[in-house]
């Protein structure tokens, strides 16, 4: 269920930072190359940032309600009574993640955007950033959204992830169901995991992040190789080929690279078409094993089955 959910998450999530419109301008002729330029490293960045609060915050609220709903249906089994969790109850519990995946996705989009902007403003094309700096942008920006009490996220998780109507569900079953996963939401435990969990990918995309700052380029067919892995750019003009000597050490600390050419390989982490490659899939594939949600779901589930 999360893959299919994740899935339809991150077409949410291309379509509000949708950096395809600009790249192409660059392509065919932006009339203002640098603002063009400015918009797309903002775009690109926030687009990177918001796959990984949303996904550690989809993974959390999907790992609540299977074992929320597991514990009812367990106790209705057991109890054998007349209140037993219907499969419409079931499934209309189960949608609750449909409001984040259409309209909480474009709250919380519009607010990293806005903190990336900020925190990218004074950068310019032309400055020489290390890896170092990169993760310390992203660092700036949770630290931004940290900050600020109203908006964060993972302070307010049922605030971006719930329907703003819950409590008025007539429904008394699904009501109780809905006030349970608003506990938990709320509750430090969870928010506390679901913030280790945005550390944990923020790492993660600094490391894929890497691949691109040891030793130098390969030009093959007018696209940029490196390490192996395709630089995404908004030229159409072909280039040279080039040879590369991957026996030279590098030190990665030391090497830096332009913002502008930073720029197209942020943007590339979050490809238009998913591979099994993309820092995403490693994302998820390590939010699905990871052994705190792992024993918060049993946690749950022990609690409300008996």
């Amino acid at each position: 269920m999360i893959m299919s959910l994740t899935s339809t998450l991150r077409v949410s999530i291309i379509k509000i930072l949708d950096t395809d419109a600009i790249v192409n301008k660059l392509r065919n002729g932006c009339p203002d190359k640098i603002a063009c330029w400015n918009e797309l490293k903002v775009l690109a960045i926030a687009r990177s940032a918001v796959v990984v609060y949303s996904y550690a915050m989809l993974a959390t609220l999907i790992r609540i309600q299977f074992n929320v709903m597991g514990g009812h249906v367990y106790k209705d089994i057991q109890n054998s009574n007349d209140t037993t969790t219907e499969n419409v109850i079931q499934t209309k519990y189960m949608s609750l993640s449909r409001h984040f995946i259409y309209d909480g996705i474009k709250k919380l989009s519009l607010l990293i955007k806005d903190k990336v902007a900020e925190i990218t403003a004074s950068i310019s094309l032309k400055d020489e950033l290390t890896l170092r700096d990169i993760e310390e942008i992203y660092w700036a920006v949770t630290s931004s959204i940290s900050s600020d009490n109203a908006k964060n996220p993972i302070k307010n998780l049922a605030e971006y992830m719930l329907l703003s109507n819950c409590e008025e569900e007539p429904t008394p079953i699904l009501l109780k169901l809905f006030n349970e996963t608003l506990d938990l939401l709320e509750s430090e435990e969870v928010q506390n995991l679901t913030q280790s969990n945005i550390r944990n990918g923020f790492n993660l995309l600094v490391d894929h992040i890497s691949a691109f700052f040891i030793g130098s380029p390969i030009i093959e067919n007018g696209k940029t190789i490196q390490n192996g892995i395709s630089v995404p750019g908004t030229s159409n003009q072909n280039s040279t080929n080039m040879r590369y000597d991957s026996s030279v050490f590098t030190n990665i600390n030391k090497v830096s690279m332009p913002m502008a050419k930073i720029i197209p390989i942020i943007n590339g982490q979050v490809p238009d078409k998913s591979t099994s490659k993309d820092f995403q899939s490693e994302l998820l594939q390590r939010l699905v094993l990871n052994n705190e949600l792992k024993t918060l779901g049993a946690n749950i589930y022990e609690a409300f089955s008996f």
